[in-house]
């Protein structure tokens, strides 16, 4: 389970810094909130920090789903869909909102 959570967090993490390299890549412009393409296609890093985001997103949910498998299948897969969900979109999300929203808080010259 320790495993589980490392790879959890650490996937969190990966997501949050990919984010804010593609973030300040495009600075000055609006970013996509769920769908689009970027202004600035996103660095090679950013991108190897989305893959290894997501390897360790999908090696945490199944072993998160796995302890749950043999008594109750259903919460299995609910929590791994609620964990990929949660741990590959939500950050790329805030990242954005949080990025978009300064766009708008800044003077027009």
């Amino acid at each position: 389970m320790v495993a589980t959570v490392c790879a959890i967090t650490f996937a969190v993490l990966l997501h949050i810094v990919a984010a804010r390299i593609t973030a300040r890549e495009n600075y000055g412009s609006r970013l996509p909130a769920v769908n689009g393409s970027y202004p600035v296609r996103p660095a090679q890093r950013a991108r190897r920090a989305q893959t290894a985001g997501w390897i360790l997103s999908l090696f945490g949910a199944l072993q998160l789903g796995n302890h749950f498998w043999l008594t109750q299948p259903w919460l299995a897969v609910s929590v791994m869909v609620a964990v990929l969900v949660l741990v590959n979109g939500l950050p790329s999300l805030l990242v954005t909102v949080l990025h978009n929203g300064n766009l708008r808080s800044q003077p027009q010259g």
